[in-house]
């Protein structure tokens, strides 16, 4: 009888161990294993408490002591990550590519919301403006709470990246890893996948002068000066202004080559700030069509007078800027891509 309650003891306690061990660990099967020796290491602690040798009712129950709450076993399991603000080391890039991926998909949304608004509604500029910023600041603080969560409880719980991939997966990378070395090329200590250089230098340099001369022209405006609306000219400078930096850093990219990838992100991460920047400036002009110049040649004088451009055109314009701010919006994807592209360099 004693013995069979000893068995019952042994098998509950190894049950309520089960329970409390990681996910992570379950779906691995390695949990088997780890029940199996600590029950091969219960039962010998067991007999050495005994004073016969054999396991008794009193000797299992101090080898339990011993051993420790299923609780303290398992969190040995747990503690697998090395700490790093509440979210470990291991799982730290992760959590920035789903802060990235999901950030960029709450600006996207927005951004074509606010322009279903302005096409059905017609809204007032500061009306625009407002429900864009609150809305990209609540979407983003939302998420930014709920992924921090989640990520520091699988931190708690001593979740790797690895170990939401199938083992097939694994098989895959440790292959392609091997292939790599055997073959000379570097390879992502993320991954492990073989590494190819991330930017043509030549090309971003020569991407960059092109927006350089561009972004100068605009800010300073050799044609038709003194011809243009006020405010479209102060417009177009200001876009002058964004360009103009957007090109300088697409230079310095080139310089840069492919190395520094932080820095690189950096700069991708800038030129999503420059781009939405512009939106609000675009929107205001598929607002105010009437400043648009439309230029033609007086014959008689010589001159090049800007008549405007037809009420007939405000609404095509308007339209087509309409598009342009989209197309600007959208254009920040490809930073955001390469900002995730570029992490596995690191």
């Amino acid at each position: 009888m004693s013995n069979t309650e000893s068995e019952n003891i042994i098998k509950e306690y190894l049950k309520e161990v089960k329970k409390a061990l990681p996910e992570w660990l379950k779906e691995k099967k390695e949990h088997k294993e780890i029940l199996a020796d600590l029950e091969d290491h219960l039962r010998e602690k067991a007999r050495e408490l005994s004073n016969t040798g054999e396991i008794t009712l009193k000797s299992i129950h101090d080898a339990i002591e011993h051993m420790g709450t299923p609780k303290t076993i398992a969190k040995e399991y747990k503690r697998r990550g090395t700490p790093h603000i509440y979210i470990t080391k291991e799982m730290w890039p992760l959590y920035l590519r789903v802060l990235t991926i999901v950030f960029a998909v709450i600006i996207i949304l927005n951004v074509i919301a606010m322009l279903v608004n302005i096409i059905f509604e017609n809204p007032s500029f500061g009306t625009i403006i407002g429900n864009l910023v609150s809305g990209i600041q609540l979407g983003l603080l939302g998420s930014f709470s709920v992924i921090s969560i989640i990520f520091v409880v699988l931190s708690m719980e001593g979740y790797f990246p690895e170990d939401f991939k199938s083992k097939k997966e694994l098989e895959k990378e440790k292959i392609l890893k091997e292939k790599a070395r055997e073959e000379g090329y570097p390879v992502s200590k993320r991954t492990g996948k073989p590494l190819k250089p991330f930017i043509k230098p030549l090309e971003e340099i020569i991407a960059g002068g092109i927006g350089l001369i561009a972004g100068i022209f605009f800010i300073t405006q050799p044609i038709f000066i003194g011809l243009l609306d006020p405010l479209f000219s102060l417009i177009i400078r200001i876009f002058g202004v964004l360009l103009t930096i957007e090109a300088s850093l697409d230079i310095s990219r080139g310089i840069i080559g492919n190395y520094k990838p932080s820095i690189h992100q950096i700069i991708h991460g800038v030129k999503i700030i420059l781009k939405f920047a512009g939106i609000p400036l675009i929107i205001f002009l598929a607002q105010n069509p009437q400043i648009f110049p439309w230029f033609y040649h007086d014959e008689i004088s010589g001159l090049w007078i800007n008549e405007g451009v037809s009420v007939d055109f405000y609404d095509l314009l308007s339209n087509l800027m309409i598009l342009v701010a989209v197309i600007a919006g959208l254009t920040s994807i490809e930073d955001i891509y390469r900002i995730i592209k570029i992490q596995k360099y690191k």
